[in-house]
């Protein structure tokens, strides 16, 4: 049999390049397997769930005041205070307890408690102690429960500056502590002197004492 070849075409088709040889992988350190992927979920966290119990709190005006009482806690219940004044003319209650405070900020709490027209009435629980005792005798209607614990005592004053700066400071102190002691006075229907005899060294008051005294009205 006879075969022909293939006629030539033109112009030549294109070319087919010859696979190259694969390039086998550089050597290199293992890599770490990959972890798996765990389900995450969002959880309410405990400043969200006091700020739900403090709203709910609120709009049965009752005001929490707890803990070291200072500047930012006492312009937080300032701002409650004023808050539920603005919207009704009933009692607020205020929920105290303090066993660490501050003078000034004490003060300054029991100053706005005087300023609303809603009746403030204070319920004392756990321990009150020093200026914290100014907010209770400046409320209208004061109560305790009846292992609550009464720390009368003032602040003793503590600066640092020049001679003119520690004189203003320290007769400021003393105003701020005749305050403190006016206020116990008024509310107990004591002498300032008795009470300043009191405040002086600390006197420590249970429940049915602090009746007694007049810093309280009734135990619940």
């Amino acid at each position: 049999m006879h075969l022909e070849k293939p006629a030539a075409t033109w112009p030549p088709g294109p070319e087919i390049p010859s696979p190259r040889p694969a390039t086998p992988p550089r050597p290199g350190p293992p890599q770490p397997a990959p972890q798996p992927i765990l389900p995450t979920w969002y959880e309410p966290t405990s400043i969200s769930l006091e700020r739900e119990l403090a709203d709910r709190l609120l709009a049965q005006r009752t005001i929490l005041v707890s803990g070291r009482l200072d500047d930012a806690l006492a312009s937080h219940v300032t701002a409650q205070l004023l808050l539920l004044d603005a919207y009704s003319n009933d009692p607020v209650t205020l929920q105290l307890t303090s066993a660490e405070s501050e003078l000034e900020a004490a003060l300054a709490l029991a100053a706005a408690i005087d300023l609303v027209g809603s009746p403030v009435h204070a319920v004392a629980r756990g321990t009150l102690r020093g200026p914290a005792i100014a907010v209770l005798a400046a409320a209208g209607r004061r109560e305790a429960h009846r292992h609550t614990m009464f720390v009368l005592s003032s602040p003793r004053f503590a600066a640092e500056g020049t001679a003119d700066q520690l004189a203003t400071l320290a007769d400021q102190h003393e105003r701020q502590v005749a305050r403190l002691r006016d206020l116990i006075a008024n509310a107990t229907g004591r002498s300032a002197d008795e009470v300043a005899t009191d405040l002086d060294p600390g006197r420590v008051l249970s429940a049915d004492e602090a009746k007694d005294y007049g810093l309280v009205t009734r135990l619940v």
